[in-house]
């Protein structure tokens, strides 16, 4: 059998010297893993389609209650339309109401849309 020489030989477990040969291999690898790891955020793969707005719900909601607002309770509030509001697992009526508008924000109501076999319901609120 031949013995290996000290040229040809890697460091041992025990934490032997390491010979020129297995500098090099370390060096080796641990440049192949810098180029790999900063080749790495060039591979993002981008989708050209944006996600889906809203949560996908059960169905439509119900039809709208009717209601008549009531006298403006101050300057500046603005009626909100009641609306169906879907709480996770049902749609809950949120009664028209008063409100008084964030600076500079318009009240957006709900939105329920059907597109792509599935209902999907967008919540309102001040924009």
């Amino acid at each position: 059998m031949a013995s290996a020489t000290s040229s040809d030989t890697l460091a041992n477990c025990t934490g032997g010297a390491m010979t020129g040969q297995a500098v090099m291999y370390r060096t080796g690898l641990a440049a192949a893993a810098i180029v790999i790891a900063l080749a790495s955020p060039a591979c993002v793969v981008e989708s050209n389609t944006p996600p889906p707005r809203g949560v996908v719900v059960g169905g439509p909601p119900p039809e709208p209650r009717t209601e008549v607002a009531p006298a403006a309770p101050r300057a500046g509030a603005v009626w909100v339309h009641g609306y169906w509001h879907w709480s996770g697992m049902q749609y809950t009526w949120i009664p028209g109401h008063w409100d008084d508008p964030p600076r500079g924000q318009q009240w957006h109501a709900p939105q329920y849309s059907f597109r792509d076999g599935s209902y999907f319901y967008e919540a309102g609120g001040w924009r």
